[in-house]
């Protein structure tokens, strides 16, 4: 089962797809993890993707393709969720390419709420996973949480501008196509994760 989790920034996506990892071991493809490792690299494309995120920029096809490419090779699990792997048109073209058959999980979240969590969530800069408002401590690694540096008003404001500029159309197109299941991200945790089995037929597979 191939899973694209796609929803305004701040809506859980990464949350949801740790809780799937845990109890239905689902490997997780998440782009933004990707691209930070590629920065830590020493190379060519490690620089240009370093330059391409400090500019606020999306990077280009051909290394969104390579890099899928890459992991599709070495990934036995058919379980997998891509986590905003899919941002914009030629994501999406990528995507029907490479992965073919998916499943697009919609996490539907007021923007005035996505602010809200986006300004108060807290991350361990460690494993850099995120965690609800002002939450002070990772409940699994004991490690101190401190706020993102890009979680500021401007540059969430001019993330979410580019969430309804490029990737609201592309959610349109998978209304249109029948290919999207949508899920109130207005919800606690436990309720969201309850409708994502429920509407991917999980509850059973445990």
């Amino acid at each position: 089962m191939k899973l694209l989790f796609i929803g305004i920034q701040g809506s859980g996506k990464w949350t949801q797809a740790r809780k799937l990892r845990e109890k239905y071991w689902f490997e997780i493809f998440e782009t933004g993890q990707v691209l930070r490792d590629i920065t830590k690299q020493d190379t060519e494309l490690g620089k240009l993707v370093k330059k391409t995120i400090e500019a606020w920029e999306q990077v280009t096809p051909d290394i969104i393709d390579d890099i899928l490419k890459d992991y599709l090779s070495r990934i036995d699990n058919e379980n997998i969720i891509f986590d905003g792997l899919v941002r914009n048109e030629w994501n999406k073209k990528i995507a029907d390419v490479i992965i073919k058959d998916y499943q697009v999980i919609f996490f539907d979240l007021p923007q005035k709420e996505a602010i809200k969590r986006l300004l108060g969530r807290m991350y361990n800069s460690k494993t850099w996973e995120t965690f609800p408002n002002w939450t002070t401590k990772d409940p699994k690694t004991g490690d101190q949480l401190i706020k993102r540096s890009d979680d500021e008003e401007k540059t969430i404001e001019k993330r979410i501008e580019q969430f309804f500029e490029k990737t609201m159309p592309v959610i349109e197109t998978y209304k249109k196509k029948w290919k999207l299941i949508y899920i109130n991200a207005n919800q606690s945790i436990e309720k969201i994760f309850e409708d994502i089995e429920k509407k991917i037929s999980l509850e059973n597979k445990s």
